[in-house]
């Protein structure tokens, strides 16, 4: 759903109008927090992976009772179509530009082809913000939804995909993961992060379950912290972490058909207005780490599906070697690329 600058046909939005938006959703988060709606929240995060938290929050001002959105286009492909006199919801989408970089070698030449040409990559930037327009899944009727979930047991092929979505995240920052024997942790402790080393460590001998969750758990919380920079102006100190912690696994679980019942954020309500602001940088930093683990795992997915649809011409085919058996529908190809929808 990303829009090119020089061919987009929807004009960007104005500073004002901006402006306007961003007070639209500060005021729809300190709304969430006093209500102590902040639960909810999180939960529709892990619904709604693709969208930033800004996003979901401005869908709400919207409508109250959105749960799951789509595009008219990304429903169509689920076997869904919008209801007549449906309302949309209006969120913020990237403009992008395209531009060229030249490659240089370590001395900050630039690196020839074999023809001895400059070699140039392609890349692309955000030039701009404009609307683009989505639908609650109850504005749609068709087949039926039904998201990816984690179930009691996970077979070794759902293992490695999770693992791979783990690594592909963990890369994108520059970290790592490695297994680590035992005998290195706790006795209440799964796994480790070494912020020197850039490294998460990850416990051996757990179960494919426990193995996937663990690493998702620690790849999330890697990044999240990663994210605070020397600038970082959020809420600090134990409490802090807790709450990060808590809303991390909350979306998380959202997001793979978890229990959500278990947590509980009444305390949040009783944060002060200060400290609800303050909070506003934390939820963002949250809802960005576990956006990038939910994406880059649901594109390992597709990408397993798409050799496994090459090697076999079956479509329902599953692998073999006593993997047991899993639905990938939820992967294909128009839910894993798709733009950052951020609103700023």
């Amino acid at each position: 759903m990303e829009q090119n600058k020089n061919v987009a046909t929807v004009a960007d939005y104005t500073d004002d109008e901006r402006d306007a938006l961003n007070v639209k959703i500060d005021e729809q988060y300190r709304k969430i927090i006093t209500e102590g709606k902040y639960k909810d929240l999180l939960v529709k995060c892990g619904a709604n992976s693709r969208y930033s938290v800004s996003n979901i929050m401005l869908m709400l001002t919207q409508n109250p009772d959105m749960t799951v959105a789509r595009s008219m286009n990304e429903w169509a492909n689920e076997g869904r179509h919008i209801k007549e006199s449906a309302a949309n919801m209006e969120i913020i989408a990237p403009t992008k530009e395209e531009y060229e970089v030249t490659v240089k070698d370590e001395n900050g030449e630039p690196k020839l082809d074999e023809d001895g040409n400059e070699i140039v990559r392609k890349r692309e930037r955000t030039v701009g913000f404009h609307p683009v327009y989505v639908f609650d899944i109850s504005a749609t009727e068709g087949a039926e939804h039904k998201p990816y979930a984690i179930g009691k047991k996970i077979s070794d092929t759902e293992k490695r995909n999770i693992l791979d979505g783990i690594f592909s995240a963990l890369s994108a920052k520059h970290w790592k993961y490695k297994f680590t024997d035992e005998s290195e942790f706790a006795a209440d402790e799964n796994y480790k992060i070494d912020k020197e080393k850039k490294t998460v460590k990850i416990c051996k001998g757990l179960g494919n379950k426990e193995t996937a969750l663990t690493a998702i758990e620690a790849a999330s919380k890697a990044i999240n912290d990663n994210y605070k920079g020397r600038g970082f102006e959020g809420m600090t100190g134990e409490n802090a972490e807790k709450i990060e912690a808590d809303s991390r696994a909350c979306i998380l679980a959202a997001h793979f058909g978890l229990d959500t019942s278990g947590f509980n954020f009444d305390y949040m309500q009783k944060m002060n207005e200060e400290q609800t602001g303050l909070f506003r940088d934390n939820l963002n930093l949250i809802c960005a780490s576990t956006k990038l683990v939910m994406d880059k795992i649901s594109r390992a997915f597709y990408k397993d599906q798409q050799a496994r649809a090459q090697a076999a011409p079956d479509p329902t085919a599953v692998g073999g070697g006593g993997d047991e058996e899993f639905s990938d529908d939820s992967f294909r190809e128009e839910f894993v690329k798709h733009s950052e929808m951020e609103a700023a």
